[in-house]
This record gives structure tokens, sequence and C-alpha cells, in this order.
């Protein structure tokens, strides 16, 4: 029901993947020497290291004895500590619930103004009403143009599940659309069984 940074995270994974692919094959290339021919070509002296070579030079020590190196330095570990904490907060599931809808878009006719919650009890109360179902959840999301379904039912274990997916499909999301005089551009129904009263763990589809 909630919705989580699957994409953010895919996109970010796939970026940090990239460079550290990248840095691994610099790291390869200067360690076997293949690099030292390139980097002569233009201009620059690079070279196999050896066991006795320092990790870092007298011009590193150098640069980072520079104030505005430092201070560059400190900067850009701000950055990606702010950039670190924002994913992470990002991680937090949040239900993304719609802004109010405008069931109009010429105010000069009337506005009408209806909250995702009115529309989302309602199918609540639709969906428990229906034969086999225990409870129902629902979150309203996209707008009034493109609106978005998310289901979360529970049903019996008795409960005939392809004739109640029929029906939360041609009924209770039919009527939504026909309330929002749209199509509904996503449903999605996340469906439980609830085998508490059983003695057995199967079920029957």
């Amino acid at each position: 029901m909630r919705q989580t940074a699957a994409r953010l995270n895919r996109a970010w994974l796939t970026v940090l993947g990239i460079l550290l692919l990248l840095a691994g094959l610099g790291v390869l290339l200067i360690g076997t020497g293949l690099l030292a021919p390139a980097a002569r070509a233009v201009g620059l002296g690079l070279s196999r290291p050896t066991a006795s070579n320092h990790l870092f030079g007298a011009a590193t020590a150098g640069a980072f004895a520079l104030t505005w190196v430092v201070l560059l330095t400190a900067l850009v570990a701000v950055v990606v500590g702010l950039l670190g904490l924002a994913w992470l907060i990002a991680q937090v599931p949040r239900s993304n619930e719609a802004k109010p809808f405008r069931l109009h878009d010429d105010a000069r006719t009337g506005l009408t103004r209806c909250a995702p919650s009115v529309l989302s009890d309602a199918v609540e109360a639709q969906v428990k009403a229906l034969p086999g179902v225990q409870n129902a959840s629902a979150v309203l999301r996209g707008t009034s143009t493109s609106p978005d379904l998310t289901l979360k039912v529970t049903a019996s274990d008795r409960t005939d599940l392809s004739r109640l997916l029929a029906s939360i499909q041609n009924t209770v999301a039919a009527d939504l659309a026909g309330a929002l005089d749209t199509k509904l551009r996503r449903l999605g129904v996340q469906l439980e069984v609830d085998t508490a009263k059983t003695k057995t763990n199967q079920i029957t589809i």
C-alpha cells in the first residue's frame, strides 16, 4: 500500500555501479601498466606503481596544505553526506495520497474540489460489502484525470478469488471511474487470504 523509493534506488545504484566500474577499470589499467603509453602520449608522466611507491606523494601533501583545497574537500564531503542523508530519508515508505481533486477545470462554470480520502472511504466500504471480504483499505493517487487506485483486500479462505478480483475490477473500479468521469490509469490489488480459522495452511484458487 505504501510506496518506496525503488526507482530512485535503481537510478542511484546504476550511477554508483558505473562509477565504481570505471574506477576499477582505471586502477586495473594503471596497475598493469597498460595506461602508461596513453598517458605519455598526452604528456602525462604516469607509470606503473611499484612496491616502494607511496600511495600519496609530496604533491598531494602540498595540495592539502592550501586552504582552498581543504575547504573544497570539506564542501564535497558535506554535499556527499547530504545526498546520502536524503537518499536514506527517501527509503521511508509513504502513502503519497493524491492532492484534492479538481473535478472541473474551468472555474467560470463552477469548481468542485473533492478530497481523495472521501473517494477512498467509499471504495473501501464498497469492497468490504463484497462476499468473502473481511477487510479492505484503499489509497487513491494521481490526478482527477489520471487516477491511480491501490487496494489491500483481506478475504476468507473460502472466497472465490477470481470472482472477487473480477468484482473489484468490473464494479468497484468501474464505479470510481464513473464518479471521476475518466478511466483509471492503474488498478493495483494486494490480496491476502485469512487462514486463521482453518486447520490447514492450503487454499484453493
